[in-house]
């Protein structure tokens, strides 16, 4: 009669483990006081790297970026659809408008999209040197529905030259802070957008 093993007797326990040993069966996983202790070292280290994020320069940044944006996308977009964009700046923020007819005004059917600044920006020069002397946070001279604009053309070309400053409310109509200004320089021929940031008393290219 031959001898056949059971299905209990035909498993194998791993090596090093008893049968019938506890820890066998134990599932891996962390305890609450793991997970608590980890929680609060993340929030002690939080504690430690918040003051040295600077958020009115990141919003500062970021808003310069969107500008920056904005006006690369009125050049591209007066090029391609052949008729004039335009930019109209107010004091806490500035439209862009799709001008069908050329007529420096809003009319039905025109697009028009409103851009605020973030809470702790301004149009402003702050203690920065002017660039081209141009003195102003918004150096156009030409209007629109009654605020300051630039205008693209069909060719690429702006309607003047000029300059956008933009800083922080801590940096604005101060000498202070003065490394928070940021400024956009617009060519008048060729529409060309250049960045420039304040930097140890002089003006650097690049954002």
């Amino acid at each position: 009669m031959s001898y056949r093993p059971s299905p209990r007797s035909s498993r194998c326990t791993p090596p090093g483990v008893l049968k019938g040993d506890p820890v066998s069966t134990a599932q891996v996983g962390f305890t609450l006081i793991e997970l608590l202790t980890v929680m609060a070292v993340a929030g002690i280290l939080m504690l430690i790297a918040a003051p040295r994020i600077d958020v009115p320069r990141f919003q500062l940044d970021a808003a310069m970026r969107e500008i920056g944006s904005s006006v690369a996308l009125a050049r591209g977009r007066a090029i391609l659809r052949q008729h004039d964009y335009v930019l109209m700046f107010h004091e806490n923020g500035y439209v862009l408008l799709e001008d069908r007819n050329n007529n420096g005004v809003t009319d039905p059917g025109e697009e028009r999209r409103t851009v605020e600044l973030p809470d702790r920006v301004r149009f402003d020069r702050g203690g920065a040197t002017p660039i081209l002397g141009l003195t102003e946070a918004i150096s156009f001279t030409k209007t629109a529905e009654e605020l300051p604009a630039l205008t693209f053309h069909r060719n690429g070309a702006a309607s003047e030259e000029g300059v956008i400053y933009l800083t922080s409310v801590r940096a604005a109509g101060a000498e202070a802070n003065s490394q928070d200004t940021r400024a956009l320089r617009i060519e008048r021929a060729t529409g060309r957008v250049r960045c420039f940031t304040y930097r140890t008393l002089a003006w650097q290219e690049g954002c």
